[in-house]
């Protein structure tokens, strides 16, 4: 749920909308939030607007070294002044330098709204009655290797299985108009679900089916409700379900379950919902 923008125009120009994204159109920024500067009387403004439902941390950074030089917090559809410019350089001369040193990024979710509840147990999220094999687990080789995966767990789903809620909460992002499935190219092409839990932590449902998605953002969802099916989208060798939990700065936190608290999922078992 990372990305980065650079400014490098004056006025940048209104985003699409959510709603107007094409088939296998890759997901930005753009989708989330809006930046743009602004000249008022002698006073030079730098706002964001938020698009969604979800807080974003908005980060400076340095081109030079990567260090972080400033951290915000922008609620919920809400907007933000970034940077106030009051100077002897003109409007221009003053974005080119701020484009060539400063690099803005943004995460889901924010530090002082998150505290995350590591003993939550949460339900298998997958029908009652069947067991379904881990594909990947916690520390997996093939790309549960980072901290935005380290303890994702991959649960082999076929195409067209009803996924539903571990942990209820609110619905930020639900995106279902990806068709294609292949390599790198399609990281952000994968039809997916967020979900914002009552402590802040946010859960990823990734690969879902073309319009595989029954949710709508700012839908509450029940723990154990449906919530869409899986699929075949995105950067994958073969339909499963993807299911992460993260905190602020996109870390991902262990995940536990009903029936098998304390445990960790292991890569080539199978399991069912047990409550």
């Amino acid at each position: 749920m990372r990305s980065y923008l650079i400014l490098i125009l004056f006025i940048l120009q209104s985003i699409d909308s959510f709603s107007q994204k094409q088939k296998d159109e890759p997901t930005t920024y753009k989708d989330d939030f809006s930046i743009e500067w602004k000249k008022n009387s002698d006073t030079l403004i730098l706002i964001a607007k938020s698009k969604i439902l979800a807080p974003l941390q908005i980060t400076f950074k340095s081109k030079k070294d990567n260090l972080e030089l400033k951290e915000f917090l922008l609620n919920p559809k809400d907007s933000l002044v970034l940077v106030k410019y009051f100077g002897n350089q003109t409007s221009t001369e003053f974005i080119s330098r701020f484009s060539d040193s400063v690099r803005v990024g943004y995460f889901f979710g924010h530090k002082s709204l998150i505290s995350a509840d590591l003993n939550y147990q949460y339900r298998l999220p997958f029908k009652k009655g069947k067991k379904y094999e881990v594909s990947q687990s916690f520390n997996g080789k093939a790309s549960h290797n980072d901290e935005k995966s380290k303890y994702a767990i991959d649960f082999q789903l076929n195409i067209g299985e009803e996924i539903y809620a571990a942990r209820g909460g609110i619905v930020v992002k639900a995106i279902d108009w990806f068709t294609k499935q292949g390599g790198a190219e399609l990281r952000n092409a994968a039809n997916r679900i967020v979900i914002l839990h009552s402590d802040g932590t946010m859960a990823t449902y990734a690969h879902l089916d073309y319009k595989g998605v029954f949710v709508n953002e700012g839908q509450k969802i029940k723990k154990g409700q449906i919530l869409g099916v899986s699929g075949l989208t995105g950067h994958t060798r073969g339909p499963h379900l993807h299911f992460v939990v993260r905190k602020e700065n996109d870390i991902s936190i262990p995940i536990y379950f009903e029936g098998y608290m304390g445990k960790i999922l292991k890569r080539g078992n199978r399991y069912k919902v047990k409550n």
